[in-house]
């Protein structure tokens, strides 16, 4: 019987135009990745998807094992440089540490995965920031955000899970529809952004947002 295991693992993350995202997934799979999700969102401050404050973007996910990122990220390229003027955006690519796949047996647990994924790390010098907050608020964080030094980011619709037995347990306010915010910040500005995002009453109060920072390990301009 197959082993469920964690195996180190890479995750993608595509924002295109608002119709390209089926090109993305179907480049990546040729590519070599087994599948990949796509949502809608849309795009604050200055984008390479069609100018600022693009209103509508497809976000495509992949999540790879370390032996097809590169194959699949070579898949991308290729496609975008065959049809420039489908595949405007960027892409980035950040370490997944470990990567739960059912029947997946070879190579090894979840002790020894995030150990492998940090050894092999190639850090591209810019920082992939995520804040997830209830709906409504990312336009607020992006405008302090882009005054702390943030170039744009990309807005994505959510939903939280939380039941009312949490907010019973933790004494803490939930709403059931979220945002997610995600900005790409350059070297060096990563902290200030940081910074000017908590300072916002928002994140003064459980339950209504988290933010998280990864190490990007590279960014990719698609279509030039």
């Amino acid at each position: 019987m197959n082993q469920v295991v964690f195996r180190p693992a890479k995750l993608l993350i595509a924002v295109v135009g608002q119709y390209d995202g089926e090109l993305v997934l179907a480049a990546g799979r040729r590519g070599g990745a087994k599948g990949g999700t796509k949502t809608m969102g849309r795009s604050m401050g200055q984008t390479v998807t069609g100018g600022d404050n693009a209103p509508v973007t497809n976000s495509v996910i992949f999540i790879m094992m370390h032996e097809e990122a590169d194959s699949v990220v070579r898949g991308i390229l290729q496609a975008s440089l065959e049809d420039p003027e489908s595949f405007k955006g960027v892409a980035v690519v950040v370490d997944a540490a470990a990567m739960l796949r059912p029947g997946s047996t070879a190579m090894g647990n979840a002790e020894n995965a995030p150990k492998r994924a940090e050894s092999e790390r190639m850090e591209a010098g810019n920082t992939l920031i995520t804040a997830i907050i209830t709906h409504g608020q990312a336009d607020e964080i992006m405008r302090v955000a882009r005054q702390a030094g943030a170039r744009g980011g990309t807005i994505l619709n959510a939903r939280g899970t939380g039941t009312e037995d949490d907010v019973q347990f933790f004494g803490i306010s939930l709403a059931p529809e979220k945002e997610m915010l995600l900005i790409v910040a350059e070297k060096g500005n990563a902290n200030a952004i940081l910074e000017a995002m908590r300072k916002l009453s928002i994140f003064s109060e459980p339950g209504r947002g988290i933010v998280y920072t990864q190490k990007v390990e590279q960014f990719i301009v698609l279509g030039q």
